[in-house]
């Protein structure tokens, strides 16, 4: 599904310098410390920022070579960015309508009503929480193959945090895969099949909690 092999990129105070493989059907989480370089590594996967050296296989195609049709096959949340704030979600019902080809307006809407987001309140009135769960429904509403997730449970608190790993759960199955990262380990460790340490910017170890307890060196 997606391949990070030896992409490095250098800035003034930080490299990035990372190999990983991220398998069809699973969930894989990265957990690293704020400023460990997750969420530079995932805008290189994304193409957000140029790589210096290093190679990122998507769909099995180059990242360089991935179609707009490919890019509907992608669900992403980062934690600093979304929709407008004076935007309803009503509002965004529309977009999303024109965005994507797959969009399941029905599925997005019954999402809504589970999680109790309501559709004409403007999202800069809704809690951290009612924001996350937002994003996360929008990220999953055209049913993509791969869902990306840059610490999506920030700044939660454990009952919203537990809501949106519950629409994760939810959400998985062999045709999905899931690339989250966050720097609380007790949110990935029931969740992933296998987690990725980062710091610095490199991949220290690699661990399947869902299977007897092997390390394996990143």
């Amino acid at each position: 599904m997606l391949k990070v092999e030896n992409v490095y990129k250098q800035y003034d105070n930080f490299k990035l310098d990372c190999s990983l493989n991220i398998e069809n059907g699973h969930i894989t989480g990265i957990i690293g410390r704020n400023g460990a370089g997750k969420s530079t590594l995932f805008k290189a996967i994304l193409g957000l920022i140029s790589i210096d050296d290093g190679n990122i296989t998507m769909f099995n195609k180059d990242i360089n070579d991935i179609t707009i049709k490919d890019k509907e096959k992608i669900g992403v949340v980062f934690t600093d960015s979304g929709f407008n704030e004076n935007l309803t979600v009503k509002d965004i019902i529309s977009i999303l309508d024109n965005l994507y080809h797959d969009f399941d307006k029905e599925f997005f809407l019954n999402q809504i009503h589970q999680f109790q987001l309501p559709l004409k309140k403007k999202i800069k009135e809704f809690s951290n929480g009612m924001k996350a769960k937002l994003k996360i429904i929008i990220a999953i509403s055209h049913h993509p193959q791969l869902l990306i997730l840059d610490e999506p449970t920030a700044g939660l608190d454990v009952i919203s945090r537990d809501e949106v790993l519950e629409i994760l759960r939810d959400f998985m199955d062999e045709n999905h895969t899931i690339l989250i990262s966050s720097h609380i380990s007790s949110d990935l460790e029931n969740l992933c099949d296998d987690i990725y340490l980062m710091d610095k910017g490199c991949i220290l170890l690699k661990e399947m909690p869902r299977k007897p307890a092997t390390l394996v060196a990143g």
